[in-house]
């Protein structure tokens, strides 16, 4: 299976699809103008990628800030892996926050899609 890595800079979150480390994260600030390309390749690394997997896929969020344009990519993205879920796959989110900001941007996003979610508070 590929491997989706993706590294951080101030705009671009650092993105980890690794089927092999069974590690998937997507970690970091998201501020880019135009994030559809990064989004694109999670969304396009899934739908190649999940009818593969043998294990749980738990996605651990850990954001910092995310703009409204990658909101809306990440919410596409959530909605791709409900897809799954409700398939029958294993899936799990795990959102790190530190702020009760972040933390109430993950309970919205719970609350849009049929996936459990874990919230986990990192220490600040």
């Amino acid at each position: 299976m590929d491997r989706l890595l993706i590294e951080p800079s101030h705009t671009i979150p650092y993105v980890c699809f690794d089927s092999e480390a069974q590690k998937y994260e997507i970690s970091g600030q998201s501020c880019l103008e135009e994030p559809t390309k990064v989004f694109n390749e999670i969304t396009e690394w899934i739908n190649n990628n999940i009818s593969k997997l043998d294990h749980t896929l738990n996605l651990k969020l850990n954001v910092d800030y995310f703009n409204s344009a990658s909101n809306r990519l990440l919410l596409k993205v959530l909605r791709v892996l409900e897809f799954h879920y409700k398939s029958g796959k294993d899936i799990y989110i795990i959102w790190y926050y530190e702020d009760d900001e972040i933390q109430n941007d993950g309970m919205i996003f719970e609350k849009l899609v049929c996936l459990p979610f874990n919230f986990e508070h990192k220490p600040e």
